[in-house]
């Protein structure tokens, strides 16, 4: 057996404590974070995205809070989500995707010149250099908000890291709040460690009398969900993981500038 497969078996039989350890992790986080849902509310924003579906889960109710409040939201998406799911042809997956997060969208009560979908190739943003804190820095530049939401370096897919990353760099020094919200991090309780020794102590903002709305916004992105082809399991979007976004609070981690 090779390292790699060796090592494959092992992260797969420990998957059984791993994901309850990073709930537990997550929730306790959220529920010693600082409720900021008020002065949130009066804050416009710039919501920075890897992925079609990344926004929603992890700012929808904050999206949606904002415009509520008058304040001015953005959502700029990287990445053109080529290539998931894999039974599809690239063309196919950019095309339900950039529908899909219209329509999720929508329901959060976003214009759709909100909304902006760049076309930077899926799972390469690593590799995108000074082209993707250049994108990053033109969309701050142009909506000049208080604030910008993105993923965290220490979110454990390499599309987020990457564009935690490049924001980090397009922003320092500019007098705007960053903040990263957490995705895969649910997934690992090592990520969690990673992403508080990056920031400040967790923000909260409360998803009551939005979480309905979210759900909904949430289920538009049926391409993502979790199924089966062939009898095989594809990996996707599962019950137990959308959950976590499905919540009480979306939790947020200010990141020094």
């Amino acid at each position: 057996m090779t390292m790699s497969a060796a090592r494959r078996r092992l992260e797969l039989a420990l998957v059984p404590v791993k994901l309850p350890m990073a709930a537990r992790i997550g929730e306790s986080m959220s529920r010693r974070g600082t409720d900021v849902t008020a002065a949130s509310a009066g804050r416009s924003c710039v919501v920075l995205a890897p992925h079609p579906d990344d926004e929603t889960l992890g700012c929808g109710a904050t999206v949606m809070r904002k415009i509520d409040g008058g304040a001015g939201v953005q959502v700029i998406v990287i990445s053109d989500g080529a290539t998931w799911p894999p039974w599809r042809t690239p063309e196919e997956n950019i095309a339900v995707r950039d529908a899909e997060l219209r329509a999720s969208c929508r329901i959060l009560g976003l214009a759709d010149e909100a909304v902006t979908h760049l076309s930077f190739p899926e799972t390469r943003l690593d590799s995108a250099g000074d082209s993707l804190v250049d994108a990053v820095a033109d969309a701050v530049r142009s909506h000049t908000p208080d604030e910008v939401y993105v993923t965290s370096e220490a979110d454990p897919h390499s599309d987020h890291a990457a564009l935690a990353r490049a924001t980090k760099r397009a922003l320092t020094g500019r007098a705007v709040r960053l903040l990263a919200y957490p995705v895969w991090q649910w997934e690992r309780p090592r990520s969690w460690a990673r992403t508080v020794a990056a920031a400040s102590p967790a923000e909260t903002v409360s998803t009551a009398g939005y979480l309905e709305r979210k759900r909904q916004a949430v289920e538009v992105f049926s391409s993502q969900m979790s199924s089966a082809l062939g009898g095989e399991k594809i990996q996707g979007l599962t019950p137990g993981f959308l959950g976590h976004f499905l919540a009480e609070r979306e939790m947020f981690f200010p990141v020094a500038l």
